[in-house]
């Protein structure tokens, strides 16, 4: 039995695929070993072999390495900020602290501390921003988890970089499941000097 004619492109494809991963393998020590020499952190080195071992063209791996390395070129900017409302929707007898915010390649950064740990169920927050340009945004995402001897949660809420312009930054922070906008349920609001 054979293919039909349609399935015949699709295999081809794979089998090219399956060709030029398995030719990009054995050039990896080689290509790590240069990128390597030439500054490139681990980070960045894999994201442009995956698109070189995939369907990416060198210049999209180029772009890559390029796209990396300047992200990971940016230093982390402490950034001002005051507590403006402080009803983060967290269970009751929990305790958030804001630790640091910071500005970086990635985003705006929120840093927290919450007393005792939350049980895996209250999980990642939600976050919203709005700047002094009347640009709005949503979190990016969360990583949240246990330091020291497990006696907090902590977490990191990252906010898209703001519009060039923008001097001030509210961001609201609430683990409320309501899923109404965060303007119009009680959180715990920043206000950020960028």
């Amino acid at each position: 039995m054979s293919p039909a004619p349609e399935e015949w492109d699709s295999l081809r494809l794979a089998a090219k695929a399956a060709d030029r991963a398995k030719a990009a393998e054995k050039l990896r020590p080689a290509f790590e070993q240069r990128l390597k020499e030439l500054g490139y952190s681990p980070a960045s080195i894999a994201h442009a072999f995956t698109t070189l071992a995939g369907p990416g063209t060198v210049a999209e791996a180029l772009a890559e390495l390029a796209q990396n390395a300047r992200l990971e070129r940016a230093r982390a900017i402490p950034l001002d900020f005051e507590t403006v409302e402080q009803q983060p929707g967290l269970p009751v007898g929990h305790a958030l602290a804001i630790t640091s915010v910071e500005r970086d390649g990635y985003g705006i950064r929120i840093r927290y501390a919450i007393r005792p740990p939350l049980p895996s169920p209250a999980g990642r927050p939600r976050g919203e921003a709005r700047d002094d340009c009347d640009h709005e945004y949503a979190d990016l995402g969360a990583v949240v988890g246990h330091a020291g001897p497990e006696d907090r949660t902590t977490g990191v809420l990252t906010m898209p970089l703001p519009h060039p312009r923008a001097s001030l930054l509210h961001v609201r922070i609430s683990w409320s499941q309501d899923p109404t906008s965060l303007w119009e349920i009680p959180a715990h609001e920043l206000r950020i000097t960028l």
